[in-house]
């Protein structure tokens, strides 16, 4: 599966499709609910983790566009102390993204899994366990303690890429990014003003 392909004008300026996830959770049953979307408890939290509102991005750290969306997002953040931010990881681009995906999980257990989220989205050009492993290292990230942890919690972060997988399975998302804000699905990144709009409607 390949990121879905938008530009950066058509990001920034296409209309978003959205869906409403209260009434699929209500019709569906095999739908996850906004517990497993939003506050899985192996993922940390970015933003304020007792914001008010929540956004999940289901995402690859080599996904282009992903990294537009994320952009958008820290513009966000920066403005609004309100906002929770999951990252999903869905490493759709192979061994290289799943490496990235579980070194960056395997960071939380010494406070630097935001480090991480930000190294790698910010980086440029594909990703090797090299690579990771370097940007990972520039970021001030100790390699020695987070493979000892990746090790120790190897089982539980491959559970929950599969649970990630599963729910993007269920909702029927064809590549990163996906967003999920305030109880709504959106199949694509977002602009800051869509962000804000979404933002404003789930507050309301």
């Amino acid at each position: 599966m390949l990121c879905q392909p938008i530009d950066r004008r058509l990001f920034l300026t296409g209309a978003v499709a959205a869906l409403a996830l209260p009434c699929l959770l209500a019709n569906a049953a095999a739908m996850p609910t906004m517990d497993e979307v939003a506050a899985d408890p192996a993922i940390p939290a970015l933003g304020n983790p007792q914001g008010d509102v929540t956004i999940a991005e289901y995402v690859d750290f080599q996904c282009p566009v992903c990294k537009l969306a994320f952009i958008e997002l820290k513009k966000l953040l920066a403005e609004d102390a309100g906002i929770r931010l999951v990252m999903k990881d869905w490493p759709i681009f192979g061994d290289a993204s799943r490496y990235a995906a579980k070194m960056a999980l395997a960071t939380s257990d010494s406070g630097h899994y935001g480090q991480a989220v930000d190294a790698l989205m910010t980086a440029e050009g594909r990703l090797s366990e090299r690579r990771t492993d370097t940007i990972l290292a520039d970021a001030g990230i100790d390699l020695a303690r987070t493979r000892a942890n990746l090790a120790e919690r190897g089982a539980g972060i491959d559970a929950l890429l599969v649970r990630n997988e599963s729910q993007a399975s269920a909702f029927k998302l064809r590549g990163t990014p996906a967003l999920v804000v305030g109880g709504r699905l959106f199949r694509h990144g977002l602009s800051l003003d869509e962000l804000r709009t979404a933002v404003r409607q789930a507050r309301s």
